[in-house]
């Protein structure tokens, strides 16, 4: 006893061949969906780190400076630097911007008059692209 089976019946039905494409089409789309916003969290890492970088440079720059000369600082907008005066790689549209504020010598929770103390809050604000990227700030003195 032979059996024949119809040729036509071999392939996928136009129905089933929808379903498949379509499903390929919202995997694909979510995969790249998924993959754009790992690398804009990537992209928004790199530019945390390197402005830790940039905030710690400026920080063992300012370590010896004394309390007038961080006065003197306050306001300006700096470009980041290494510590040999090159430029930080990465740092190019970067800009740091410093804000000192005179504080009282045995709490530096009060805000003073600067020739009343001699101890400082130094704030650094980082900024990338007009976007705030880090924010840091340490308390400086001098006896």
């Amino acid at each position: 006893m032979i059996i024949r089976t119809n040729h036509s019946e071999r392939g996928f039905t136009l129905m089933e061949l929808s379903i498949a494409v379509l499903l390929l089409i919202l995997v694909s789309t979510s995969a790249t969906a998924a993959l754009r916003g790992n690398l804009k969290a990537l992209g928004g890492a790199e530019s945390s780190a390197t402005a830790a970088t940039a905030i710690r440079e400026l920080h063992e720059y300012a370590f010896p400076l004394s309390i007038d000369q961080l006065d003197a600082m306050n306001g300006q907008s700096l470009t980041p630097i290494l510590g040999d005066g090159a430029p930080l790689p990465g740092g190019e549209n970067m800009s740091l911007e410093v804000d000192i504020q005179a504080v009282d010598d045995f709490d530096p929770t009060i805000e003073v008059h600067p020739l009343e103390s001699r101890t400082r809050i130094v704030q650094i604000t980082c900024w990338s692209n007009g976007r705030n990227i880090l924010e840091a700030q340490w308390l400086s003195a001098e006896r």
